[in-house]
């Protein structure tokens, strides 16, 4: 059944990457939550910054989520996330956006695979990370959830339909035979790391912010 979007409520999700927007819009199309997006409230917000100084994907999340919510007065949703490969103790992780000194998702990607060129196909195993991070400032309600998606490095960047570290991201789904950005973006709701943790977002929203 369609949901009509003036029966839906409101939320904000702390991001202005266009590349998560164009996913949460389609994750979000027949809940009963209407997302909003933080470039929606650049003079609301101001000047106020945003440091994501955690050392983990959770704790990043909530930074996000705890200061905008607590600025525009919404209930907000935020979220980290980011490559672990298993051959570099965990790296990028945290780190996945800044990873080299340019920061865009070329120069990471290189980094990467400059570091990995002398790792065989059988050890390049890594992980996608999400950690979704909840608050209301109404209520001072605050809880996380979680997504993961295991993959293996690729020898090489293939595919163009996502962004980040897609291109080199081998996902176990399809038995490491396709990149993340070889997928059609339907694809990967139910498929990837943030797929599965704004799903299971959407679950404790419904508990208890669901319309009665």
């Amino acid at each position: 059944m369609q949901i009509m979007p003036n029966s839906k409520k409101e939320i904000l999700i702390a991001t202005e990457n266009n590349g998560k927007i164009i996913e949460l819009r389609r994750i979000f199309e027949n809940t009963n939550f209407m997302p909003r997006f933080l470039g929606e409230f650049k003079e609301q917000m101001g000047d106020t910054k945003i440091l994501e100084n955690a050392k983990t994907f959770e704790g990043n999340a909530l930074i996000k989520a705890i200061v905008v919510g607590g600025k525009l007065g919404m209930l907000t949703l935020a979220d980290d996330s980011g490559l672990c490969v298993d051959a570099l103790e965990g790296k990028p992780g945290v780190y996945s956006a800044r990873y080299s000194s340019e920061g865009t998702d070329v120069a990471n990607n290189e980094k990467l695979l400059t570091e990995m060129k002398d790792i065989p196909e059988q050890d390049r195993g890594c992980y996608y990370n999400c950690a979704v991070a909840i608050y209301d400032p109404a209520t001072n309600f605050v809880e996380t959830a979680f997504g993961r998606w295991q993959g293996r490095v690729a020898m090489e960047p293939r595919g163009t339909k996502s962004f980040g570290y897609a291109p080199i991201f081998l996902s176990e789904d399809s038995n490491f035979k396709k990149t993340n950005a070889e997928f059609d973006p339907e694809e990967l709701t139910n498929m990837n790391h943030r797929g599965k943790a704004f799903l299971a977002a959407i679950e404790i929203l419904n508990k208890h912010f669901g319309l009665k």
